[in-house]
């Protein structure tokens, strides 16, 4: 421990004297206004502690070489209680930057200690993304390395539990840091008390072989030794053991005693060579020595051709000594060896073969906490490359999950299970409820409240976010129409069988009709919904009747009119000018083809129902000609008296893309002004959809710019009027 630091003064200046770089007239402001700072806290009667502040400080400095925001940082958040920290009188009075970071570190949760090895990804990838700015991960990494080099403040249980949270957290992060003595450290620490008994046990073996090892070792060397100074190198050749967490680690891979571990320890040549002959030097090193000792080839690791993501550049090989035992040879330069002792050394890529972690990112995160003379940089790519879509989230159990930013309570609900997305409610969010929209953060805590009696709604597929969950909720409607149309045929039969109506798909049809329901099917699901009750079912039937007995009473009627229509026809010598106040003959707008304002048009006399006005185009207007001429009117629109709106039928279909039926509505009713009847989607397979639009209209111009003009929405492929 160091010694007692008693005030403000004393502890910048014991800070001053650890800091390894000059700092410029900007990194002086921001120190000295850190400083300021603390005088302000005492004033304020707020407890300091000065001598961890302290530690943490030399730790951050003497094993990282971060530079000047990091290290005020570390100070900060050391010195005071977490709640006590105000982000925004530290960003107004000190730096933004390091508001930022302290920001970070107050976001970083903590983690229960049943659920580190089972979330180890997780929990990296969160801590690199809750926080912010990569620096507050480095802080929380040093803090953890305070935490076990004094161990003896702390209980049994306490040290415990932060060795099992360092062994399977903060040991691999130091490692993919690049921070390999870190990290032997925080092994080797945390090992003593999660495996104490081996940890003793290899350490004694390690001990009682030592003055044999040491011997083996330098035999070793000297033939090395030899070839290398005749070739005329300048090096430094160091033998040292492996760590004994990294020896325990092979004893369970390969299912060993310690005795049979090969690689017990590694030999290191530290060459002295110019830049530009680096690797031409370390491969002729290894000519001599696979010249005087046999290698593996299986065990050869060319780190020099291709330097590892973070930095890491070495020549590795194991051969066969005397006695055959193998030994681990590294062969690099001085300048190589001085980036893998100081952060950028990373075995974990090769040693944890199943992982499926991308570098590409630790590459940019390492760039914010190498170099402290680049320290005063807000580091954008570095805090970009974190930003992902990727966000995490913590069950009430401390498990973590993986979800999409921007995904909402009802998504994440599906995410653990269907059962549980179909009866969601809500969410506890943080000890607050949340309905299903909201939008989960970052390191949220959620807790899905569901009820047997929910079921999912049409709703639901604008609350999520997720096509997979938007699929499944479809499928669900689905089901649930499906249930609910097999229960109203049902029903329907045996209504149909009390008013003793047969049960024919003649009275179906009827049915559709008078409720206006476009199939069967959606009328059994009205019945089974309960949309449609036993009481309108029966007066539908009433109304049916009656109507029925109607037109056989006006049939015999417009039979005996039929030939005075005919006559009234003949006496048009030109042509049948159709408007909205001819009296002189009974006519309507044929359905078939819908004629509208501006089409060609003829007109053809019926039996009972007047005059039909037909297209020219319509496909049913040869026919008619060749077997009815003498039927058959001329007709065109009198344009001058004609104020009325047409129906007119458009087809579409397309992909089935999220927004398509708004873009559709959108340009009918709020571009055209066009009045919408009725618009059908149907989804088709491969997330297509074809459709039916029923617009009024006032004239054939204005049908053909809507759909011009709705064939250029993205996505829409066919657009035709019926």
């Amino acid at each position: 421990m160091v010694s007692s630091i008693i005030n403000i003064r004393e502890l910048k200046q014991e800070v001053t004297k650890l800091i390894n770089y000059k700092l410029d007239e900007k990194q002086k402001e921001v120190f000295d206004n850190t400083f300021l700072y603390f005088e302000k806290l005492q004033e304020q009667g707020i407890n300091l502690q000065f001598e961890k502040c302290k530690i943490h400080a030399e730790i951050l400095l003497n094993e990282t070489g971060a530079g000047n925001k990091t290290l005020c940082a570390t100070l900060i958040y050391s010195i005071q209680e977490k709640n006590t920290i105000d982000t925004n009188i530290i960003s107004e009075e000190i730096c933004p930057i390091i508001g930022e970071i302290i920001s970070g570190l107050l976001k970083i949760p903590i983690l229960k200690k049943e659920k580190y090895a089972k979330n180890i990804e997780n929990f990296i990838k969160l801590l690199l993304t809750v926080t912010g700015d990569v620096r507050a991960v480095l802080i929380r990494l040093i803090q953890q390395i305070y935490t076990m080099r004094y161990f003896e403040s702390f209980n049994n249980e306490e040290q415990i539990i932060a060795a099992q949270q360092t062994a399977s957290l903060f040991a691999p992060l130091a490692h993919r840091l690049g921070l390999y003595k870190i990290k032997t450290e925080l092994e080797e620490t945390a090992m003593k008390y999660t495996e104490n008994e081996m940890y003793k046990f290899i350490a004694k073996k390690l001990s009682e072989t030592k003055r044999v090892r040491d011997l083996y070792i330098k035999n070793f060397i000297e033939p090395v030794e030899k070839s290398l100074i005749q070739a005329g190198f300048k090096f430094t050749i160091k033998g040292r053991p492996k760590s004994i967490f990294s020896i325990w680690n092979k004893m369970k891979k390969q299912a060993v005693p310690f005795e049979e571990v090969y690689d017990l320890f590694a030999i290191r040549i530290i060459l002295d060579s110019p830049l530009e002959q680096e690797k031409d030097n370390c491969w002729k090193v290894y000519s001599i020595i696979t010249d005087t000792y046999k290698p593996n080839p299986k065990r050869l690791r060319d780190w020099i051709s291709a330097p590892k993501a973070a930095g890491y550049e070495s020549l590795h090989t194991t051969v066969l000594g005397s006695e055959n035992k193998w030994l681990e040879i590294q062969i690099r330069t001085e300048r190589m060896d001085e980036i893998a002792e100081n952060g950028p050394a990373a075995h974990w890529k090769y040693k944890d073969s199943g992982s499926s972690a991308s570098s590409d990112w630790l590459t940019n995160m390492r760039d914010a906490i190498e170099n402290p003379l680049q320290d005063d940089d807000t580091n954008n790519k570095a805090k970009a490359a974190l930003y992902s879509n990727e966000i995490f989230v913590f069950t009430p159990e401390g498990d973590l999950r993986s979800v999409k930013k921007g995904y909402t309570v009802l998504d994440f609900a599906f995410s653990i299970h269907t059962k549980i997305g179909e009866t969601c409610t809500g969410a506890i969010v943080n000890d607050k409820i949340k309905t299903l929209n909201y939008e989960i953060n970052n390191g949220d805590t959620v807790k899905i409240l569901t009820s047997k009696n929910k079921r999912p709604n049409a709703d639901w597929l604008n609350i999520a976010k997720s096509t997979r969950v938007k699929n499944k909720i479809k499928q669900l409607l689905k089901l649930k129409d499906n249930k609910s149309s097999e229960q109203g045929k049902e029903t329907l039969k045996q209504k149909l069988a009390q008013l003793k109506v047969e049960f024919t798909e003649a009275n179906t049809v009827k049915l559709c009709e008078y409720f206006n329901c476009e199939s069967p099917i959606i009328l059994y699901q009205q019945i089974g919904e309960n949309k449609i009750d036993s009481h309108k079912i029966k007066k539908a039937f009433e109304s049916i009747n009656e109507k029925a007995e109607k037109k056989a009473d006006l049939k015999e009627i417009k039979n005996s009119i039929f030939e005075e229509n005919i006559t009234k026809a003949n006496k048009f010598n030109d042509y049948l000018l159709i408007d909205e106040n001819l009296s002189t003959l009974d006519y309507s707008l044929s359905k078939c083809c819908n004629p509208i304002l501006g089409d060609k048009i003829f007109g053809f006399i019926t039996v009972a129902k007047g005059t039909r006005i037909h297209k020219e185009s319509c496909p049913n207007a040869k026919d008619l000609k060749h077997r009815y001429p003498y039927r058959i009117v001329k007709a065109k629109w009198n344009v001058k008296n004609i104020d009325t709106n047409f129906i007119s039928n458009i087809y579409i279909a397309g992909k089935d893309k999220l927004g398509i039926t708004a873009a559709i509505t959108n340009i009918i009713t709020l571009d055209f002004k066009i009045k919408l009847k009725a618009i059908t989607i149907n989804e088709r397979k491969n997330e297509m959809f074809d459709g039916a639009i029923v617009v009024y209209i006032k004239n054939r111009k204005q049908i053909t710019e809507l759909i011009e003009r709705l064939r250029k929405i993205k996505d829409i492929q066919v657009v035709k009027e019926q």
